[in-house]
Order: C-alpha cells, then structure tokens, then sequence
C-alpha cells in the first residue's frame, strides 16, 4: 500500500465528508480514486486512439516521401 501526504486543509473536508456519508476516510479515498479513473477512461481510450492514426499517418507520409 502507497502512503501519501494529504494537505492539511484537504484532510480537514476528507474527514468531514467521510463522517457526513458514514464512510472510513481510507475508503472515502479510494472510493474516490476508482471514480476519478473510472471517468478518465474514455480520455485514455481517445489518446491511445489517437496516438494510433497518428503512427499510421506518419508512416503513409514516410511512404509518400519515399515516392517523390
């Protein structure tokens, strides 16, 4: 398990939040980690999209060149 530090202020509305929902902070913040890379998924999967026509394209244009 990874330990980080949590700025003060922030712990402050952690420990809030988590009381008010009924929830340890440790799983208030993993609950929120999963969500946060749940809502990036779409991102990742549209740069890795993007990355592949990006090499297909530069190998089309290498094989213009090469025609010229």
């Amino acid at each position: 398990m990874a330990t980080i530090t949590i700025p003060k202020k922030i712990e402050k509305e952690l420990s809030i939040a988590s009381r008010e929902i009924g929830i340890s902070k440790e799983d208030f913040l993993i609950n929120a980690t999963l969500y946060y890379a749940s809502s990036l998924q779409g991102k990742r999967e549209l740069n890795k999209e993007l990355n592949a026509w990006e090499k297909i394209s530069n190998k089309d244009l290498l094989e213009f060149e090469k025609r010229i």
